[in-house]
């Protein structure tokens, strides 16, 4: 369960009530709650009836699965009616055979996992009401097909997105060098950042919007704390 107090005006922004048509990169060290923080969201925007897109750059769909079910966010019911669509872009690359399951079925797997097919795929999405997409993580991408081939995909996806829905995508600090990583934050309209630090309490992660072109934001740090089966923000 996704606890929101406090701030809710830091949170309004960073689940993207106001701006329905906007993208967010969210970038920090491994390890500092990108994914499990936009998985939450991902499961409330389903309870409230959106049609999600998760793509799958990471995780193979069944991990996705499986994560998602150990911290009390079943999404089956979602991917069977339709309103949570997996694209696979792991499984094929890494030779992982379909899964028997009955939801599985209902995944996009991407049979040639290249920038111009993930592209062609963007423009489909376009046309199916997607109100939020979700890509984990960007560092694969362009550790796959480099810089010049990913730079390519992104000029073409970052558009269409923001023409139609909210997209956030995740990318781990350090992984790509300063230039790569520079060029990311340019192309978005907001950059969501999160650090870890040491306490004598063990690791502490802290989140904030550190940039959002549409509207005047909060930029101080905010603790972002990870319970077995939810997160605040505090």
């Amino acid at each position: 369960m996704l606890k929101l107090h406090k701030r809710p005006e830091l949170i309004k922004r960073l689940i993207h009530e106001d701006y329905p048509n906007a993208t967010f990169l969210h970038i920090g060290p491994v390890g500092s709650g990108k994914t499990i923080f936009l998985m939450h969201i991902l499961y409330e925007r389903l309870k409230e009836g959106y049609k999600c897109v998760y793509v799958s750059v990471k995780n193979s769909p069944k991990t996705f699965m499986w994560i998602m079910k150990k911290r009390n966010m079943d999404v089956e019911p979602y991917v069977k009616d339709g309103r949570l669509i997996i694209v696979d872009y792991l499984s094929e690359k890494a030779g992982i055979p379909p899964d028997p399951s009955e939801w599985y079925s209902k995944v996009i797997r991407l049979k040639n996992p290249t920038p111009t097919e993930f592209s062609i795929m963007s423009s489909k999405l376009r046309e199916s009401s997607i109100e939020f997409i979700f890509v984990d993580s960007l560092a694969d991408i362009f550790m796959d097909f480099g810089f010049t081939e990913t730079r390519k995909l992104l000029d073409v996806v970052i558009p269409r997105i923001r023409e139609a829905c909210i997209g956030a995508f995740v990318l781990d600090k350090g992984v790509l060098d300063e230039m790569t990583e520079n060029y990311i934050r340019s192309r978005f309209d907001g950059i969501v950042e999160y650090k870890v630090e040491e306490s004598p309490f063990g690791i502490e992660r802290y989140i904030r919007m550190f940039r959002f072109t549409l509207a005047k934001i909060d930029t101080r740090w905010h603790k972002l704390i990870i319970d077995p089966y939810g997160i605040r923000i505090e």
